[in-house]
């Protein structure tokens, strides 16, 4: 147990401190009940901002002594120090991570894992989920099994960057320091350099999370004003004049702020901005303020035993927690309050065993404290795991490319043509694993517009027959949905002389009016403004195309609201403004058919879930049509219904449900790539139906 410091006006000296133990361990406390009881404990994820204030506090605290005696900054030495302290069981549990992911999970999701995992070795974890993040294409993205990886990776950056901070100032200054002690201009340096970065950072950090919460959450810039508190810190004298008395409330109060933050905070709560204030001023408190009275002092409680072998462990157990998490929901479902008490255990003895056998030898070493030695290790080892984690997935799992003729009682056409096998169970036609590439390929990336873009080169989206002696041109208009049905319509195009034209565009619901309320701004914002004016000018372009004779539209269900010119959002005001603008293509001389929308389902991966029950499809991977089917509506299709006879409407859905269940395979094919996007093969099955429906609307003039 230790005690309260000299009473001396020098900066603290980063010396160590026992409390701060059980500081660690409230924050990973957090994170770890959080991860497992995420309903109950939903702002857990506080404790990462936590671990980033004490961070800040040790690493700077150690670079001033060595600034302030020497005048320098042994970079390579530093950088040794933090290899041999935190990579040897990053790497451990990264490679434990790999083979599980081999053994425990289905192929389906080797693909998006091996990515995360390469980021994570490379310490880059936090901008690949910052990329995913805004990827409309990644977003349905399981977790992955490294994923928490994400706050190391900017741990890591900031390792990199405050030393190289701390010595170009130093050295740009060294003239002007003239005057002071060695002593004295680290300091002023130090001090300088954390508010520069705290004014600067900070400042960010609340407008990208207004601008773009998402993203925000995870780039680096955002969080780097946590580590500079906590250097702050560092830099002030090392006691207070306030008592000890109120010094020890003011110590329980940051633990009060940090534990109301983990419970009242949520998911929708924008993070980090300005509410990360609350946890990160909490640990600052604790880390300026408390005292050691026995019963009553919040650092006698916090450097208890108990708490201080948890923080102790409390690296290993945030590496070690979150695999396990992941190969349980896998592998057990559900995933019970006891099996969750099993996995808690299980981490605290891995963490406890990974201390003893990882971290305590490889950081003693004293063949590695040789910063080349330890560089080399760090090399050789990133080498060879990425090497392993690209390569074995590829031998054990080879890509598939699987091609199949659309021809009578395959996919869809096994429901509609109410075929004697329905092929609702068995292997499927098209591997699970080829299907799910889908996902982050999806076919046909030449007529899709990303989220965010109005002005997009889609001049290579023509289908189909050529356009210059096409019997037929056609449109394509809508979100990721539409651009699903692309394989249908290029599909019928060849065989039938149609150009087939796309204009999708991801999450954009084919309404000229935009989604963003009035006042809004950032992302979101921008965002909606870009749809709107797609849709627009994409259906300025039809009405001028002498050429087209069909649009085709499609959609997701969304629960947006749609504005008007003068603010106001209703139904009818969204409704009113797709059929004045199905209106208008009429009175072109365009025909107008609207897609109906397959049933969601729910957050079941169906490609993951069809590889997951090899002998159990149709009973594992079905779900029933009462809570499915009344949750499709879509604008368009009711739209649709109002305006019934001066546009068509086809409905997928009896290609994959029956009375009583919808399907993850039917006719032999799995039916969509994700849980809610139709599978390119499956959209190709409907061909024969649809080309019944067109002879029974001869309206359409086809």
């Amino acid at each position: 147990m230790t005690t309260q410091p000299p009473q001396t006006s020098a900066p603290i000296r980063g010396s160590f401190r026992l409390e701060l133990q059980g500081l660690r361990a409230l924050a990973v406390g957090l994170v770890l009940l959080f991860h497992l009881w995420p309903h109950h404990i939903s702002g857990g994820f506080v404790g990462v901002d936590v671990f980033f204030v004490v961070s800040g506090f040790l690493i700077t605290g150690h670079l001033y002594r060595e600034l302030s005696q020497t005048g320098r900054i042994s970079l390579s030495k530093f950088w040794a120090r933090r290899v041999m302290r935190l990579l040897p069981l990053a790497f451990t549990v990264l490679v434990i991570s790999f083979i599980a992911m081999l053994v425990f999970l289905p192929q389906t999701v080797w693909s998006m894992n091996v990515r995360q995992l390469l980021g994570s070795l490379f310490y880059i974890e936090n901008w690949v989920l910052a990329a995913d993040s805004v990827d409309y294409m990644a977003a349905d993205n399981e977790p992955s099994l490294v994923q928490h990886y994400w706050s190391l990776s900017i741990e890591e950056q900031f390792y990199v960057l405050l030393p190289l901070i701390f010595v170009g100032i130093y050295l740009l200054t060294k003239h002007r320091g003239d005057q002071l002690t060695s002593q004295q201009h680290a300091r002023q340096v130090i001090i300088w350099s954390l508010t520069g970065i705290i004014v600067l950072s900070f400042i960010f950090s609340v407008g990208f999370t207004n601008y773009n919460p998402a993203q925000a959450y995870f780039v680096t810039p955002t969080r780097f004003w946590e580590f500079a508190t906590g250097g702050l810190l560092a830099m002030l004298p090392a006691t207070s004049r306030i008592p000890t008395g109120w010094q020890n409330v003011l110590g329980w109060a940051g633990i009060v702020a940090i534990v109301i933050a983990g419970l009242l905070y949520s998911g929708e709560t924008p993070f980090p901005g300005y509410t990360a204030l609350l946890p990160v001023l909490g640990a600052a408190l604790f880390i300026r303020y408390g005292s050691h009275q026995p019963g009553s002092g919040v650092y006698w409680w916090a450097s208890l035993t108990p708490s201080v072998r948890m923080g102790d462990w409390s690296y290993a157990i945030y590496l070690w927690h979150w695999p396990l998490i992941i190969v349980a929901t896998y592998q057990l479902e559900p995933f019970l309050w006891y099996q969750k008490l099993v996995i808690i255990v299980v981490t605290f003895v891995l963490s406890a065993a990974s201390q003893k056998l990882v971290e305590d030898p490889l950081r003693r070493a004293k063949p590695f404290k040789v910063p080349r030695r330890a560089f080399t290790l760090m090399a050789s080892n990133m080498a060879l795991i990425a090497a392993v984690t690209f390569f074995i997935p590829q031998v054990v799992a080879p890509e598939t490319h699987e091609e199949i003729a659309v021809s009578e009682c395959v996919g869809a056409d096994a429901f509609l043509s109410d075929c004697e096998e329905l092929g609702t169970n068995g292997e499927p036609k098209i591997p699970a694993t080829q299907v799910q590439v889908e996902a982050e390929e999806p076919t046909y990336p030449e007529c899709n517009i990303p989220d965010g873009y109005t002005n997009f080169d889609r001049s290579g989206c023509s289908l189909g027959a050529p356009e210059d002696s096409a019997a037929l041109k056609i449109a394509v208009i809508g979100d990721s949905h539409a651009r699903a049905w692309l394989p249908l319509f290029d599909e019928l195009g060849r065989e039938n002389n149609w150009n087939i034209q796309g204009y999708t565009k991801s999450g954009c619901t084919p309404v000229p009016l935009s989604s963003a309320a009035p006042g809004t701004s950032g992302a979101g914002r921008d965002s909606a403004d870009a749809c709107a004016e797609f849709v627009v000018n994409s259906s300025e372009d039809f009405q001028h195309d002498a050429e087209l004779d069909l649009i085709v539209t499609a959609a997701a269900a969304t629960d947006r609201d749609f504005y008007g010119a003068d603010g106001e959002s209703s139904e009818s005001i969204t409704t009113q403004a797709v059929a004045d603008m199905w209106s208008a293509w009429k009175k072109a001389d365009k025909e107008v058919l609207v897609m109906g929308e397959l049933p969601h389902f729910n957050q079941m991966n169906v490609p993951t879930c069809v590889a997951s029950n090899p002998g159990q499809i149709a009973e594992e991977c079905s779900q029933n049509v009462e809570g499915l089917i009344g949750d499709r509506g879509t604008i368009l299709a009711d739209t649709a219904l109002q305006h019934s006879s001066s546009v068509k409407f086809y409905d997928p859905t009896p290609g994959l449900c029956d009375d009583q269940r919808c399907y993850s395979m039917v006719g032999g094919l799995i039916t969509r790539y994700d849980h809610h996007h139709v599978s390119s093969d499956f959209a190709r099955s409907y061909s024969a139906d649809f080309m019944r429906f067109l002879e029974e609307h001869r309206g359409l003039d086809l």
